[in-house]
């Protein structure tokens, strides 16, 4: 029986019934029989709804008004230019959620192993099932993605590994997309004293109407290091949901520093549970919106240990018909003494028919702890502006200055140049966009 808050999710189960023994590696006893119980369990609750508090502002309603069949197969021809040419290491494709080995290089090294999560599923049965056994009781979403998931990857750092280069991920479309769910499910472990970066992209393109949704799940061992860049360009038409949850273990560090910019409908969920004594976050986001965009981010801090420490600056920039939200979380349990949590969300709006919304929220159990949270909305300093203006500069450079150092501050600290570069230019470009139109 579905529940009061949410959407019934009936016309996935139809989908499934239909197409469900056709998804990749179903013909394994033990999948086929995962992707049921996973259906069963989605179907408990059905998609969240509106009225849902932590989904107030994204309606997933479309998912079940839309004609979102399910992907399984792709003619695998798609946009194989990696969006950062200079960056050594692997570059891993998929293509509408399917594992593109023709496009993709994988480098070997001692302590390192990436496989794509079908392989892994086939090769390695017993090791697979314990990875999903482990996120029995995932939510709704996660269960309707576990049902038909179409591929995705397995990362593994031995201890002591510090990987040679970025692994680059590139997640791209093709016209076999169109009116269809793409659904990627991801693992990483890295192990005590490790290191690895990641760099990862969504691209579409503007002509493609689907539904993306991405899960990961990440383990960051004692004393390891894992860092996360994002770039969220999907097409215009389409829906991307995507939601990470991190265990951050005894003085280890996460880093995740995200840039979205295309999509219908955007939403980012991320979870990190610091699960070790002074363990470490730092999230960093930027959301640009206009003409239709809503991007959602949604975070949830746990600190379950003492002296943790966590770092969250998100900003948005909303332009005619842009709508963002963003709705932070930080729980901090009893005996998490010590802990210094910050909270930050600024949004700047260049049009009067946009809309920024943000809810931050702080649940403290603890008595000795330093924790905040501040969250504005406003419009360009218009001295800023005329002072600008005084020195020589347009109304349009005066205002993309402005707007570049406002992004600016959530990505100064990332000390891979290339990708630094990057998000700034193409936060740039979508500035760029609006004195065309």
């Amino acid at each position: 029986m579905t529940a009061k808050n949410h959407l019934d999710g009936l016309k996935f189960k139809a989908q499934f019934d239909l197409w469900g023994d056709s998804l990749p590696r179903s013909e394994l006893a033990w999948v086929n029989m995962l992707r049921q119980k996973a259906m069963a369990k989605f179907l408990q609750f059905g998609l969240p709804g509106p009225k849902m508090e932590a989904w107030k502002y994204t309606n997933l309603g479309q998912l079940n008004s839309g004609n979102f069949d399910l992907l399984t197969s792709s003619d695998r021809a798609g946009n194989e230019t990696a969006p950062f040419e200079s960056l050594d290491g692997s570059k891993i494709v998929f293509t509408d959620g399917f594992y593109n080995k023709a496009t993709s290089t994988i480098e070997s090294q001692k302590g390192v192993k990436f496989l794509s999560l079908n392989d892994y599923m086939k090769d390695y049965p017993e090791a697979a099932q314990k990875l999903f056994n482990k996120n029995d009781d995932g939510s709704s979403l996660q269960n309707l993605n576990t049902a038909i998931m179409t591929g995705g990857y397995v990362l593994f750092v031995d201890e002591n590994t510090k990987l040679a280069g970025p692994i680059q991920i590139i997640h791209n479309t093709t016209t076999s997309s169109e009116n269809k769910s793409i659904t990627t499910k991801c693992f990483i472990d890295l192990q005590d004293n490790s290191f690895a970066q990641m760099v990862e992209t969504f691209i579409g393109s503007d002509e493609h109407n689907y539904w993306r949704h991405h899960v990961t799940e990440a383990i960051v061992g004692k004393n390891a290091v894992l860092e996360i860049y994002q770039i969220q360009q999907e097409s215009k038409k389409a829906i991307h949901t995507a939601d990470m949850h991190v265990d951050v273990d005894q003085r280890a560090n996460f880093k995740h520093y995200s840039l979205n910019l295309g999509g219908k409908i955007s939403r980012t969920e991320i979870k990190p549970t610091l699960t070790g004594l002074q363990s470490n976050v730092d999230l960093r986001g930027a959301f640009l919106g206009r003409n239709g965009n809503s991007h959602d981010v949604f975070t949830h801090m746990k600190h379950m240990f003492p002296e943790g420490t966590s770092d969250q600056i998100y900003r948005g920039v909303l332009d005619k018909g842009g709508k963002s939200s963003f709705q932070g979380k930080v729980y901090v349990a009893k005996d998490a003494q010590l802990t210094n949590a910050d909270q930050s969300n600024k949004n700047l709006i260049l049009d009067r028919n946009a809309e920024a919304n943000s809810k931050p929220e702080l649940l403290i159990y603890a008595d000795d702890v330093k924790c905040s949270h501040g969250a504005t909305v406003g419009e360009l300093d218009a001295e800023a502006l005329y002072y600008l203006k005084s020195r020589g500069l347009d109304q349009n450079a005066a205002k993309a200055l402005l707007v570049e150092a406002f992004v600016a501050e959530v990505f100064e600290d990332i000390k891979l140049e290339p990708v630094r570069l990057k998000y700034l230019e193409l936060a740039l470009n979508w500035l760029s966009e609006e004195t065309k139109e």
